[in-house]
């Protein structure tokens, strides 16, 4: 059981994690309708995507690797450059499909994520035991789209996505579970909470971003 004290410390942690990944989705946004304004901007995205999409694993790879190694400003700024960066690649979503459609989807996301993170909060189950099963889920997933991208079956692609919506679905409350026993770990420092919780957001915002995608891929109208 927490103390007042511990559940007011908790709070402030998870609305750190929270306020960083809104923050995030914020950039992302913002980033990718500020590109689709401009038709330089959009040569350049399309021209130096396969660079941007490159630079954008290796953010992701330095905040999560290296993480015992940099401040937690430094990845907070990793964090915001991957948001900005995600936001070029997005901003070819915007031109693809209609922005009532795009809305739409960002609302039933917003829904999901709000439902799996009350879940992931009030769950007394330790969903760590599905570790493997979510870990597994995730090669599984990046290996068939991977192949999917030289066979373009559009079935197989349609059912990657439907994999997609329930794997990331489930990995909100599982990635929120996980946030708060890093909480729990009375051994972190202060600057170690302030690191971490950028960590949590970055989930949390790859988990959004994700199923936000694979839903619109499903239900999404397309410009004609």
């Amino acid at each position: 059981m927490y103390n007042s004290i511990e559940i007011s410390t908790k709070n402030s942690f998870l609305r750190k994690v929270f306020m960083q990944m809104f923050l995030g989705l914020l950039i992302t946004g913002g980033v990718s309708w500020y590109v689709v304004q401009s038709q330089p901007l959009i040569s350049f995205v399309a021209n130096y995507m396969t660079f941007i999409i490159v630079a954008e694993l290796l953010l992701v790879l330095g905040i999560n690797f290296g993480i015992n190694k940099i401040s937690s400003g430094t990845a907070k700024l990793l964090f915001i450059a991957y948001s900005a960066m995600n936001g070029l690649v997005l901003s070819v979503v915007m031109l693809i499909y209609n922005p009532y459609s795009i809305l739409y989807v960002l609302g039933v996301t917003s829904l999901i994520f709000v439902g799996m993170t009350i879940y992931g909060l009030k769950t007394k189950e330790d969903l760590s035991s599905y570790d493997g099963f979510f870990k597994g889920g995730l090669i599984a997933l990046v290996i068939v789209s991977l192949l999917n991208l030289f066979l373009k079956i559009s079935i197989l692609g349609w059912f990657i996505s439907v994999c997609a919506v329930v794997l990331f679905t489930a990995l909100i409350a599982y990635d929120i579970n996980r946030i708060v026993k890093i909480f729990q770990s009375n051994d972190l420092t202060e600057e170690d909470y302030n690191k971490f919780s950028t960590i949590g957001a970055l989930m949390l915002y790859l988990d959004f971003v994700n199923l936000f995608l694979n839903l619109l891929r499903l239900f999404g109208k397309r410009n004609n």
